[in-house]
């Protein structure tokens, strides 16, 4: 099972690779991009591309582990409530 999951990582890293190498051929054409108070260096399209989507990544991830921060710590605050009150219940039965 092992195997299997490596061969089929080992394919996927080579095809996202093959289809990146065609994606920067492809669009190799440089331009600069020209914000209001900002003016870019010329780069490639595929460049500018590849940039905005780690920018967009690294700042999914970001926002992300502030929400599972948020909501572990919303858990482990229920959780203490819920000890607090099993542990004042006299019948082992009920549960809150």
């Amino acid at each position: 099972m092992k195997l299997i999951k490596t061969v089929l990582f080992a394919i996927t890293v080579i095809v996202a690779l093959v289809i990146g190498v065609l994606f920067s051929t492809r669009n190799s054409q440089a331009f600069s991009l020209d914000l209001i108070f900002f003016q870019s260096h010329s780069m490639s399209i595929a460049l500018w591309l590849l940039l905005s989507l780690a920018l967009g990544m690294c700042l999914s991830a970001f926002i992300y582990s502030v929400v599972v921060l948020k909501l572990k710590r919303q858990n482990a605050r229920l959780e203490r409530r819920l000890g607090l009150i099993s542990s004042t219940s006299k019948d082992p039965k009920v549960v809150v």
